[in-house]
């Protein structure tokens, strides 16, 4: 019997918030006026990219998802993949095409009038320390050692500290569970419809209400995990923020500028990770029917 066109959801798209500086509301709405030309808006877009070390993020993303997708290939297909499913692999997470697909998102997300004012305040010694400790505790991430031990102390049952307050105040701020969550079950249905639609056989293909079933009866455990995963990271890399500096920062969170930049690094990242899930699902749909072949 040949197998139906299943698979191990490989892991959540969990992506990192934004570690910005604090500026009141009435600073926000005064640097909506100070919207950018035409001719200087690319080289805004270009700056907020490099402050907010953008690239960074993607390599991480990148190497996260490929190593995931490799190691995963007796899962994902049923056999090993060999030298062709890494080559397949490689091409999927292409480090350029990662960062077009990206840029041109975070373009059409984000509302232009809010760059000059997200650009001053990224070049601050302080805001770059930020960044450097939230891409730092990122990567550092990458070890699944290093999450667990993080994972550990977030669920050790001790009474939490102001920092820790401050921080679920944050996760609460800018919706990131919910968010995150959306965005893994959005990913893993576009996995499964890719790699149904890829198989060969259509009695052997999931049927919509199948997909759906199959994303949705993981929405607990996605939960679940991205909870952990979200707390842990956030305690890991603002534990070096002094209190004043996160509890302005959760302030800001609030204003509109806040909104604008963390609605587009969601929906930036949020189309990366689907495209980067059916493409994965297209190519496990293909190699599995090869070898039912």
């Amino acid at each position: 019997m040949k197998r139906r066109a299943r698979h191990t959801l490989c892991a959540v798209a969990v992506l990192s918030a934004l570690a910005v500086l604090p500026f009141s509301t009435a600073t926000s709405a005064a640097s909506n006026d100070a919207t950018p030309t035409a001719q200087s808006e690319a080289q805004a877009y270009d700056e907020l990219w490099s402050l907010l070390r953008l690239n960074d993020l993607l390599d991480i993303m990148r190497e996260e998802g490929a190593s995931m997708a490799l190691d995963a290939d007796v899962d994902l297909l049923g056999h090993p993949g060999g030298d062709p499913w890494q080559r397949r692999v490689q091409a999927i997470y292409d480090p350029d095409r990662l960062q077009i697909e990206a840029e041109h998102a975070m373009e059409e997300a984000l509302d232009v009038s809010y760059l000059n004012a997200l650009c001053d305040f990224y070049k601050s010694e302080d805001m770059q320390t930020v960044v450097d400790l939230e891409i730092t505790a990122r990567r550092a991430f990458l070890d699944s050692d290093v999450e667990d031990r993080a994972r550990s102390t977030w669920l050790s049952g001790r009474a939490l500290t102001q920092h820790e307050d401050s921080i679920l105040q944050f996760v609460e701020v800018n919706d990131l569970i919910e968010r995150n969550v959306m965005g893994a079950l959005n990913s893993n249905y576009a996995f499964l419809r890719a790699l149904t639609d890829a198989h060969p056989v259509d009695g052997e293909k999931l049927t919509e209400q199948e997909i759906l079933f199959e994303v949705w009866s993981q929405e607990v455990e996605i939960r679940r995990d991205t909870s952990e995963w979200l707390f842990a990271f956030l305690t890991t890399a603002y534990d070096p923020v002094s209190q004043d500096v996160l509890d302005a920062y959760v302030a800001f969170s609030e204003t509109e500028a806040g909104h604008a930049l963390n609605h587009a690094m969601f929906e930036a990242l949020d189309k990366v990770y689907i495209r980067l899930s059916a493409d994965l699902g297209r190519a496990v749909g293909e190699f599995g029917a090869q070898q039912d072949l």
